[in-house]
């Protein structure tokens, strides 16, 4: 009997067409794709490729790889892995480093450091450590010297106390671990001889590293006669360029989580008096909850373990995901079996999020689950197969070389698997044709009015044909004043817009991004509109503005997000820019966006959690909302642009100093 049967790979559906892969192409001027041969395409693009033979730094591993992701796992059959060693931690995928783009992800210090010997992401499972949590099948059955399964590890024998996930219990059957190695995967199979009186298991796992991610297939099978529970977990040392966790790391949910005990929550800094003026006064402590997220706030020394849980009517995805948004780095992890509940475990140099997922198997049965961790580094793009930072004709030979392969054939590269199906074929060429062209260090905006005109009521489109109509401006282009670069834009906060007759903006779900430079009257009230598109409804309204506290904000026409640290109404020119960049593509929240004044990322002030889809219905607005309440600008706008793609920490910093 399946208890679950999960895809070895849960991986996202693309659903674009062949048709629109062709349209990206059509400059190419061939007639298909499929007509010209690997030799003729190798010599019209140069290949780039990633960085070549990366070496191991810690004793006793081995290297993963895939494009310019870099995995480094513990060899089960060496005895020079010191990491993660002993009776609690599985040596089954004990991946101890990763690496995309040249950026780490994991706590592995090469020597010394706090914890010198534990690090990566290693596997346990049965670790007791709390009522609610099973120990290990058969400890409870027996006394003194009677045998247990250590689920992972082998069979051991228990001792006189209570189980305790760190003691070191006498050894009966250490589990036989072999293992296949191939260049971006390895499998493990794991064995008993005997059993520990009924209870005995067969464990493997599919290791694959793919160009921006892990998959972790997982298949267990009781193998002796008695039924047991068993509980697994992976330890999540995540760090990010070995910066300290502190101000810009966080922990969210596609969930209102609860927590227990409860993490305090957020309250906004208030102004008091302090000698003869006013302060901000800031009381948080150095982790705070807001809505779904736990946000770090000072720099952490260590915190205990918090539980979270999800809602009991929460069907979406069992998601976490963790970031530091000065690295521009974020790791999402998924689990297909649903977890029962989530450990939060923080200490100055990492942080742990760890989905704790039980399984219940009688004699014979065999459970199968994925654990899936996406990674994305600042200018990093799955999709650019040669490591260039730019999806193009290099990227489109290395694809036509591998063409139809698959792992273990000759021709297959594992970095032209952008689809992450194992098998190169036209749904890599779809997703190749969706980004073509694409550049992560200097993204193209998809609109830009520079708003450099110095006459006229029209504001031109420099990268298209969507130029906008200047709307309640006098005729004597007076509007027209210098700008932080060039001319800009004045409204006079009374009527004063530009519309975009025929361009909705960036609607439904998708990434985007939009920037611009503002300045706004000296001391402004109210809230000033800088850009609106969408529909005045729920979830399906997209507004950037400037709030009643002169604090860069986004709303949704539901939920709302204002930047803390910065404000920009007053009077100074200051660059700002909006950034959604979904952990899950299907459910976009407003915590998933990022605001940036003057170059930086800023951290949260107020938020009010709710999905995003945005509506085609209202035309791009410069300057007011639509409906009664428009809130016009009032002040200079200049150089406000749209992007189709959430752009990153460096390409923001850019834009700022252009």
């Amino acid at each position: 009997m399946i208890v679950e049967l999960e895809p070895v790979l849960k991986i996202q559906d693309i659903t674009i067409g062949l048709e629109s892969v062709e349209m990206r192409w059509r400059n190419m001027k061939k007639t298909s794709f499929f007509l010209l041969s690997a030799a003729v395409i190798a010599t019209l693009c140069r290949t780039a490729s990633p960085a070549d033979n990366p070496q191991p730094v810690h004793a006793g591993t081995r290297i993963l790889q895939s494009g310019n992701m870099v995995v480094e796992v513990g060899d089960p059959g060496s005895p020079d892995c010191r990491w993660n060693q002993g009776l609690r931690f599985s040596p089954v995928a004990n991946v101890i480093r990763v690496q995309l783009n040249n950026r780490d992800f994991c706590y592995s210090p090469t020597s010394g450091g706090d914890l010198s010997y534990l690090g990566g992401l290693p596997m346990e499972f049965d670790i007791g450590q709390e009522s609610f949590q099973p120990d290990p099948p058969g400890y409870n059955e027996g006394s003194n010297g009677f045998a247990f399964l250590k689920i992972g590890v082998g069979i051991l024998s228990r001792n006189s106390s209570a189980y305790n996930f760190s003691s070191s219990y006498p050894v009966v059957e250490l589990a036989q671990t072999t293992t296949t190695w191939l260049p971006d995967r390895a499998r493990f199979v794991q064995t008993l001889s005997g059993t520990a009186n009924g209870y005995c298991c067969r464990f493997e796992e599919d290791l694959l590293v793919k160009n921006d991610r892990i998959v972790m297939h997982y298949v267990l099978t009781n193998t002796g006669t008695k039924t047991f529970t068993t509980e697994q977990y992976l330890h999540n040392f995540l760090t990010f360029s070995q910066r300290n966790v502190g101000p810009n790391y966080r922990v969210y949910f596609p969930y209102r989580m609860t927590a227990s005990p409860e993490v305090q929550q957020w309250q906004p800094p208030e102004l008091k008096q302090v000698g003869r003026g006013l302060q901000w006064v800031d009381d948080n402590p150095p982790m705070v909850s807001l809505a779904n997220m736990i946000l770090y706030t000072k720099a952490i020394s260590s915190v205990p373990k918090i539980w979270i849980y999800k809602p009991d009517d929460y069907l979406g995805p069992d998601t976490i995901a963790i970031e530091q948004s000065d690295a521009g780095q974020r790791v999402v992890i998924d689990s297909s079996h649903r977890s029962a509940y989530v450990g939060v475990w923080t200490t100055s140099y990492q942080v742990s999020p760890e989905q704790f997922v039980i399984i219940t198997l009688a004699p014979g049965e065999r459970a199968e689950f994925t654990r899936t961790y996406r990674f994305s580094a600042d200018g990093s793009m799955p999709q650019d197969c040669t490591g260039d930072q730019i999806v193009n004709g290099n990227d489109l030979s290395a694809l036509s070389a591998a063409w139809l392969s698959s792992p273990g054939r000759a021709n297959w590269n594992s970095s032209c698997d952008v689809y992450a199906d194992d098998m190169i074929n036209n749904k890599d060429l779809a997703v190749l044709g969706r980004v073509w062209g694409r550049d992560a260090a200097n993204p193209a905006p998809a609109a830009h009015w520079p708003l450099d005109e110095t006459a006229g009521m029209i504001a031109a489109d420099s990268v298209g044909s969507r130029d906008g109509s200047l709307i309640g401006f006098s005729a004597d282009d007076s509007h027209w004043v210098a700008g932080h670069s060039g001319s800009a834009l004045k409204f006079d906060g009374l009527d004063d817009y530009v519309q975009v007759e025929g361009y909705p903006g960036i609607c439904g779900r998708n990434p985007r991004t939009v920037s611009a430079w503002i300045k706004t009257q000296p001391g402004p009230t109210g809230r000033l509109s800088i850009v609106a598109w969408g529909q005045n409804r729920p979830g399906a309204y997209w507004l950037l503005e400037v709030d009643e506290e002169q604090r860069l904000r986004l709303s949704c026409g539901s939920g709302f997000i204002s930047a803390n640290e910065q404000q920009v109404g007053d009077g100074n020119w200051h660059h700002i820019a909006v950034v959604l960049d979904p952990v899950d593509p299907e459910r976009p929240l407003m915590s998933d966006v990022l605001l940036y004044v003057d170059g930086r990322h800023r951290t949260i002030y107020k938020m009010e959690e709710a999905q995003i889809n945005t509506g085609c219905t209202e035309n791009v607005r410069i300057g007011a909302a639509h409906g009664p309440d428009s809130n016009y600008f009032s002040g200079v706008i200049d150089e406000v642009a749209i992007f189709d793609v959430a752009a990153g920490t460096t390409a923001i910093h850019q834009f700022y100093l252009q």
